[in-house]
């Protein structure tokens, strides 16, 4: 049931690394798409030459696992020496002819398997025993799953409404977790709070993970348009559009269940006298995990920091190594379940 260690060779931080899978990675280059991911007055255009032919790559430059400086020095240039020098993957030649200036040639067929026109968790049951590859073949876009607005809205999730919801409900639990007395001197009382406070966030971790991987990476079969569609709803449109930023973090409604769901396992297994500090920690956990997944994303963590660590962590989870790499807020359970990925040290920090 455990996996090895897998160690990064070849990093996707200093070029699209060649993935364990044969997964590609798909960025359309389209005015739709241009739309969705405005760029700074100095990367509206951003001309490289290959092999003779011109490609328009700035709606890739804050994208690349690498930093956008590691391409800047290109500007204008050719890159057949780099290409060259330096060895790159499959899906990193793909991913390059995407950006193609005239590129006439019909959208990959994967693509073509759904109406992009159309709200999309109608059609994803249908794709079937094409499912797995499709998901998991990352596009540049923005993603309907339902027709009715009503239903939309309650899909897309601003991050700041994770603080604004949570942040209050943390602190109701940790009052009533305060209020409770636990028997023996005060400084006894007070050491048994923090710990349960911090047995609630470390509860959290073990959550995290345990979702991400036993749940959001379960593959549903290939003949249940069901179990495909769920697991889309769920975590298959972040892997599929991971640069969709209104879908980053959990939606407080559907957050909301789920907490009810843990405090009523919480109350089988954990004593009354400490059960609303574990949950307040649950919650403070779960907070930071959210909001730390969206940073990552979209965050510039300066180098030597924790999350600039993460960031680089959570860059091979997605483009490389999709079945390892299942902390976002902390590699703890990773490294517990042998489910590492082994990052090596850079020469030079990443600027992104």
């Amino acid at each position: 049931m455990f996996q090895k260690l897998i160690q990064t060779d070849e990093l996707i931080d200093r070029k699209m690394m060649k993935p364990v899978s044969k997964n590609i990675l798909l960025i359309r280059n389209n005015s739709e798409v241009n739309k969705i991911n405005s760029t700074s007055e100095d990367d509206r255009e951003f001309i490289v030459k290959y092999q003779g032919k011109t490609y328009e790559i700035s709606n890739f430059l804050k994208y690349h696992p690498g930093g956008r400086q590691t391409l800047k020095a290109y500007k204008g240039l050719a890159v057949d020496n780099i290409f060259n020098d330096v060895k790159h993957s499959e899906a990193a030649f793909h991913l390059f002819n995407e950006f193609q200036i005239d590129n006439e040639r019909a959208y990959e067929d994967i693509e073509n398997l759904v109406d992009w026109n159309a709200p999309l968790l109608s059609q994803v049951g249908l794709l079937l025993n094409k499912y797995w590859e499709w998901v998991n073949l990352p596009v540049n876009r923005r993603i309907r799953l339902f027709e009715s607005d009503c239903l939309e809205m309650l899909t897309i999730t601003p991050w700041y409404a994770v603080p604004l919801v949570w942040i209050p409900i943390s602190i109701y639990f940790l009052y009533l977790g305060l209020l409770k007395n636990i028997s023996g001197p005060l400084h006894y009382s007070i050491f048994f709070k923090i710990l349960a406070l911090f047995l609630g966030v470390l509860l959290w971790t073990l959550i995290e993970y345990t979702l991400h991987r036993g749940i959001f990476h379960l593959k549903p079969p290939a003949n249940s348009k069901l179990l495909i569609s769920l697991h889309f709803i769920l975590h298959g449109i972040h892997h599929k559009a991971p640069f969709d930023d209104r879908r980053l973090v959990f939606p407080p409604a559907a957050g909301i269940l789920v907490a009810c769901a843990v405090y009523q396992v919480y109350k089988i297994i954990i004593p009354s006298t400490i059960i609303d500090l574990v949950t307040a920690g649950t919650m403070i956990g779960y907070l930071c995990y959210d909001l730390i997944h969206y940073y990552l994303h979209y965050g510039t963590p300066s180098s030597q920091s924790y999350l600039y660590e993460m960031k680089r962590y959570h860059n091979h989870h997605h483009f490389s190594h999709h079945e390892s790499g299942f902390g976002i807020s902390s590699k703890l359970w990773d490294y517990f379940f042998k489910t590492l990925i082994i990052l090596r040290q850079l020469k030079k920090a990443i600027i992104w």
